[in-house]
């Protein structure tokens, strides 16, 4: 059987071109786009520089930060090159730049950029306190910066004596440099309590008496609520003006509960206290100057026992504790006399001629 050549021929080219496009297809052509078998697209060449500088950029700051942190903990734990211990003083309202120049400027810290760095590190509870700091002389920062924070300030002192007068009192507190404020007026007598008292630099001269005054209250309101139920005295403002009395009677402390137990005879006998520094006190307060005591025992004045018949009407000073205690806890005697001895001391007499024996008695012992 015959075959026409074209026939014989088609079929195969047909079937070569078609495999020709298959192969095309899958080895030769390019795949689309959208096709899930197409790869991602290269990074460009400025976003893989923008990675390497980014790169360079951290570690270059993880360097930096290490660096920093091993310089700031090294100047934390330096001690100070002093000689000796050191003072400073943080102002109320001090901030963060004023403490480091002050830390800086007597050499507890090489530059104050540390300490600026280190209270920012430690955030809102690090609190420094105004105050007066005392700093061992080989100090480092963090321990100068912990000593700040707890508030442990230089604490100073005053003793106040007993016996003086309010005005005194004001006098002593307006010469202390240690101490601001001005005080406006003078207490009243007998209401401050002498003693040690502690306070910060620059407190005010208000609050140290405000102090003295609450710590009389308190303390005598303590000792006249134990008082025996007999007690000759009624209120507690007779007893401290008793007590002020035997303040400036005697400064010896085995005399107070004798000598408060001769006033206290005397008042319950009725007789005048007759005591010099009662005396004394009304002539101050008068403006007058004496030289000669005796010649003022009849000066008329609310303070004079030589003319009133019953306690002055203020206390004449501030009597101290003991002073009070003698008057709540008197000796039991019958005394009603006492002089100078020339010694410090007192003589005591039961009656008035055992007294006048006692005043000749000192007397010679002045000529001697």
């Amino acid at each position: 059987m015959r075959y026409p050549i074209h026939s014989v021929l088609a079929a195969p080219t047909h079937r070569l071109l078609s495999a020709s496009r298959i192969n095309l297809g899958v080895t030769g052509q390019q795949p689309d786009s959208n096709s899930p078998l197409s790869s991602p697209k290269s990074p460009s060449r400025a976003y893989r520089r923008l990675i390497k500088w980014g790169v360079l950029l951290a570690i270059a700051s993880a360097f930096i930060l290490a660096v920093l942190f091993i310089w700031v903990t090294t100047e934390l734990s330096r001690p100070s090159q002093q000689t000796d211990d050191i003072v400073l003083e943080i102002r109320r309202g001090d901030g963060r730049v004023a403490i480091s120049q002050r830390l800086n400027q007597i050499g507890i810290i090489h530059h104050p950029f540390v300490y600026q760095l280190e209270e920012w590190r430690r955030g809102g509870d690090y609190a420094p306190r105004a105050g007066e700091y005392l700093f061992p002389k080989d100090v480092n920062l963090s321990e100068a910066m912990t000593i700040i924070h707890e508030g442990k300030a230089i604490q100073h002192s005053i003793t106040i004596p007993e016996g003086l007068t309010s005005a005194e009192i004001v006098a002593m507190l307006n010469a202390d440099p240690r101490l601001n404020g001005v005080i406006a007026a003078i207490p009243d007598e007998g209401s401050m309590l002498p003693e040690t008292y502690f306070f910060l630099r620059h407190t005010d001269r208000n609050d140290v008496i405000r102090w003295m005054q609450q710590s009389r209250e308190i303390q005598f309101a303590e000792l006249w609520a134990e008082r025996p139920d007999d007690h000759e005295l009624d209120h507690i403002n007779d007893a401290i003006i008793l007590a002020s009395i035997v303040e400036k009677e005697t400064g010896i402390s085995g005399e107070r509960r004798l000598v408060a137990s001769v006033f206290l005879n005397r008042i319950r006998k009725g007789m005048r206290l007759q005591s010099d520094p009662t005396v004394i006190y009304g002539l101050e307060q008068a403006g007058i100057d004496y030289d000669h005591l005796h010649q003022h025992l009849k000066h008329d004045s609310p303070w004079n026992t030589y003319v009133i018949k019953s306690l002055p009407k203020t206390p004449i000073a501030n009597p101290g504790l003991a002073s009070f205690r003698a008057v709540i806890y008197p000796e039991q005697s019958d005394y009603f006399y006492f002089v100078a001895d020339g010694k410090g001391g007192h003589r005591f007499a039961k009656t008035y001629a055992q007294h006048k024996a006692n005043i000749q008695l000192w007397k010679n012992s002045k000529s001697d």
